[in-house]
């Protein structure tokens, strides 16, 4: 049977939590490419990665330009029409990619499932906040009315890491590197993530949710977001990182809308 879908792992010195990304994305109930990209690890990942063979694609670099370069360098190796990236340090169940490729269709751009938070430290799972839960929807496909104005108007943040993309986008989400008309004052690793999402919002018309625990993000020292949170400038450069990709987005929702009025009075 043909791979269906591939999992990217971008890693970086992460040897004590890649292995659980690894295992759960071989794991899945369809089968799936796993890709392992490294940049520079200059702890055991190398010997981890090799302890699975031919089961995945391991890609070595011994240097590390960013995390952007990392992914987009697994993309590339990808032989299949759909990404899921999976971070290092989280897993997925099972039966996750089965289920988000059921929802996949032409007009469907993305398909996410919300994660559980598990603390490392204490082993307790707490939901991620998701407002989709809030408001009663269901496993389905919905119209990207509905993402945009979550996106858009409540700042809600969807990560590549419980999402599916087609290669594609992806890649044209992240072939730009630091996105046209973001100023210096960035984040590392912050930008292209969220434009994933807001490029399907230009492309397609719907989005699919799953409303299951199917996604698995590790709350622990180190993580992008876990020290962000706990320093107090860092957080206000994230927030204003997300905010410019916001921006860029409404700039081209608005072109395109304009593109469209125009190609109707031509």
């Amino acid at each position: 049977m043909n791979d269906q879908a591939s999992i990217v792992i971008p890693t970086f010195n992460r040897a004590d939590f890649v292995k659980k990304a690894i295992d759960s994305s071989l794991a899945q109930t369809v089968k799936c490419q796993v890709i392992v990209c490294d940049h520079g690890s200059s702890d055991q990942t190398p010997q981890v990665a090799a302890s699975y063979g031919d089961a995945i694609t391991y890609i070595r670099r011994e240097h590390d330009f960013g995390p952007h370069y990392c992914w987009l360098e697994g993309v590339m190796h990808a032989t299949t029409p759909y990404i899921h990236m999976q971070f290092d340090d989280d897993w997925i169940a099972e039966d996750y990619m089965e289920k988000s490729l059921a929802l996949m269709a032409e007009d469907v751009g993305v398909v996410m499932a919300y994660p559980v938070i598990v603390d490392e430290a204490t082993g307790n799972h707490s939901d991620s906040g998701v407002p989709f839960r809030g408001m009663g929807m269901q496993t389905g496909v919905y119209s990207n009315r509905i993402l945009h104005r979550q996106c858009i108007k409540k700042k809600l943040m969807v990560s590549p890491g419980a999402s599916v993309f087609r290669k594609q986008d992806v890649i044209d989400a992240l072939y730009q590197g630091g996105l046209p008309l973001k100023t210096n004052d960035e984040y590392h690793g912050v930008g292209p993530d969220a434009f994933m999402t807001y490029l399907t919002l230009l492309r397609y018309k719907k989005f699919g949710y799953i409303n299951e625990d199917l996604v698995f993000f590790r709350s622990h020292e180190g993580s992008i977001t876990v020290d962000a949170a706990a320093d107090v400038v860092k957080k206000k450069k994230i927030k204003h990182a997300y905010k410019q990709v916001r921006n860029y987005y409404r700039l081209l929702a608005f072109y395109q809308r304009f593109k469209q009025l125009l190609d109707v009075v031509m």
